[in-house]
């Protein structure tokens, strides 16, 4: 790369965004619920995230600008990093909304950056969508809780990895790829609506960018009774099952006995009883501790692929430290798996570790005690 090349990355971040995950409370999209999950402990997983990009991006410091909004959504992280140039463009709110998201947005676009790099989930790309020009290129970084648009990186790692070829002047093609979103109400009632909202113009590339969500993916119901039955037979005594979200995990959950499941959340299972319903990522760690075995069962999300780190954020990465990986079970159909047309399954725990140990080929329950051996693939 030559050394007079300086490469303009606009950065916006959602404040609020993925707190609304590991809380259980299914969006961070109102003030109310964020100001509700940080009443529980939870924390923005945000600055590990924008740590590692940044850390990813340091030894290019002096060949990347970056320009961004005040404070907490953006030039506090570029501050810390002490690596980059960066100016202000937007000054930040105390309180923040989507207002503030597409202000900074409306700023930055006429700057022209390289690319537009943006921190939260469908509804921050909802907001930048609204205002973006079409032709400029831009990437989520992924941080919110619905995350079902097609304009997401898969991890963090995966958006070093774009900007560094961009900086390197490789061929990336661009595409039009699309922004949906779910109602919020709807989605904390425990229905999936989603809705078109426009395209983002982002760097193609399969192995790094998310594919959009499949909502209503026509399941294969004998494969899922059979994977209930089969679980049902084999649940072992003095063991919490953590069962994940999705229409896949709500035939378990019927299968254990669970009459009104949980479709977008976690539910616990032990002993025969559910030990809890909905939960949040402190109920979680908290009932972990309480048991010397703990089995995980995640569903692979039909279209997209990613097992974890996708409307499952309550199961965070300390609890998977303190369970360990090897304790996942992962549940998908052949039909769910064919429809990724052989990409990989992908993770997004928040930390490499765990992403490195979950990785490689795993075994997916895909019928009764019926095995297959699929790629989990992550980026760093």
């Amino acid at each position: 790369m030559s050394s007079s090349k300086i490469f303009h990355i606009a950065l916006v971040v959602n404040p609020l965004a993925g707190l609304g995950g590991p809380s259980g409370l299914k969006g961070s999209d109102s003030l109310d619920t964020a100001e509700r999950a940080k009443e529980l402990g939870v924390k923005s997983a945000i600055p590990g995230r924008l740590s590692l990009i940044l850390d990813g991006l340091a030894e290019h410091g002096e060949h990347i600008r970056f320009s961004t909004a005040s404070g907490p959504m953006g030039a506090d992280y570029l501050d810390a990093s002490g690596r980059f140039q960066f100016d202000c463009c937007y000054e930040t709110p105390v309180d923040t909304s989507g207002d503030d998201t597409r202000r900074a947005v409306d700023a930055l676009k006429k700057l022209e950056p390289d690319l537009l790099l943006f921190a939260g989930g469908d509804g921050t790309a909802r907001d930048v969508c609204s205002v973006l020009n079409i032709d400029q290129v831009c990437l989520g970084i992924p941080s919110g809780v619905k995350m079902h648009s097609g304009v997401f990186a898969v991890t963090p790692g995966a958006v070093v990895s774009v900007v560094k070829s961009m900086l390197a002047n490789k061929l990336i093609a661009a595409v039009h790829s699309e922004v949906r979103d779910i109602d919020e109400r709807s989605f904390q009632e425990g229905r999936v609506i989603t809705k078109h909202y426009g395209e983002l113009l982002v760097p193609d590339d399969q192995l790094l960018v998310q594919s959009v969500k499949c909502s209503g993916l026509p399941e294969d119901e004998v494969a899922l009774n059979e994977i209930a039955a089969f679980i049902e037979e084999t649940v072992e005594d003095d063991t919490l099952y953590l069962l994940g979200s999705g229409s896949s995990l709500s035939h378990i959950k019927r299968g254990l006995g669970i009459d009104t499941p949980t479709l977008l959340g976690v539910d616990a299972w032990a002993n025969g009883e559910e030990v809890g319903r909905d939960l949040n990522e402190p109920s979680i760690f908290s009932l972990v501790e309480q048991y010397s075995q703990v089995r995980i069962l995640l569903s692979v999300i039909g279209g997209q692929g990613i097992v974890l780190g996708r409307g499952n954020q309550q199961i965070s990465a300390r609890v998977l430290e303190q369970v360990g990986p090897d304790c996942i079970q992962f549940i998908g159909t052949q039909q769910r798996l064919l429809a990724l047309e052989g990409r990989p399954l992908r993770v997004d725990s928040g930390r490499d570790e765990i992403d490195r140990a979950i990785s490689g080929y795993q075994k997916i329950l895909c019928a009764y005690d019926d095995f297959v051996l699929y790629e989990i693939r992550y980026s760093a």
